[in-house]
């Protein structure tokens, strides 16, 4: 059903991609103290919103911009976030006026199966940066309004053509960088395993899967902190929720 003419609905527009479009750059000073000025108010004027007396022009200029990328709206004389700007100014810290950062949510999905006699799991030889040529499980992001489960569901098939009904192991928070100052990754994986699979193995320009047994993947080069996984799937059923920072210089 096509959305009636009038605003642009850019919550349709995947959210996350367009917040990370538009934080790309540092938000500029001015653009962060509209942002302030509007998440203590629900409206607010043109001469309201211009504390710091710049010029029309000047002025008017980031107000087009964040208008340009969805943040703000005007109605009537008064300027207000839209629900896309509700959830970007979320992430300002309102003293510093600078963008906070925050670790991302992923899936790192599996599947086990007996092969002659002996339990495998899917191994992901990682082609692609960061970590290109690391070995793994399969993962992704979680995508807005998307449930964990379901994405491991969609990895599993996108990266391995194999279908199945993944389950809940562990979730694990793994920092990554050469110290704690300098982190380079954060992320928080919801880790899955699928029992009975079925479809044709397949590969994918980001990596190659195999099946490998315990023994195996701990001859790997695999990722860092992978071992965190290796140990959950070998006690089996649900972990306890972890967290660690792992020293890596290069990723």
């Amino acid at each position: 059903m096509k959305k009636p003419t009038g605003e642009v609905d850019f919550t349709r527009q995947q959210p996350d991609v367009l917040l990370k479009s538009v934080m790309q750059k540092d938000l500029h000073k001015i653009q962060a103290s509209i942002l302030r000025e509007l998440l203590f108010h629900t409206g607010s004027s043109f001469t309201k919103l211009n504390r710091k007396g710049l010029t029309n022009d000047h002025f008017t200029f980031h107000l087009r911009q964040l208008t340009k990328n969805g943040i703000i709206k005007k109605k009537g004389k008064e300027y207000l976030l839209t629900q896309l700007g509700k959830s970007f100014a979320n992430k300002l810290d309102v003293d510093s006026l600078i963008m906070e950062r925050f670790g991302t949510p992923g899936v790192a999905v599996t599947a086990k199966k007996v092969i002659n006699g002996k339990v495998h799991f899917l191994m992901h030889h990682r082609l692609k940066e960061p970590l290109y040529g690391y070995w793994g499980f399969i993962n992704g992001k979680i995508r807005f309004g998307e449930f964990s489960k379901d994405t491991a569901k969609r990895e599993l098939y996108e990266e391995s053509g194999l279908i199945g009904n993944p389950k809940i192991v562990s979730v694990t928070h793994k920092m990554r960088g050469p110290s704690r100052k300098e982190i380079k990754l954060d992320h928080f994986f919801f880790l899955y395993i699928a029992d009975g699979v079925k479809g044709e193995l397949k590969n994918t320009i980001e990596g190659k899967n195999y099946w490998k047994t315990i023994e195996e993947m701990k001859k790997l080069k695999t990722f860092p902190g992978f071992d965190l996984y290796i140990e959950a799937v070998i006690k089996g059923g649900v972990q306890p929720y972890t967290e660690r920072f792992i020293k890596v210089r290069n990723i």
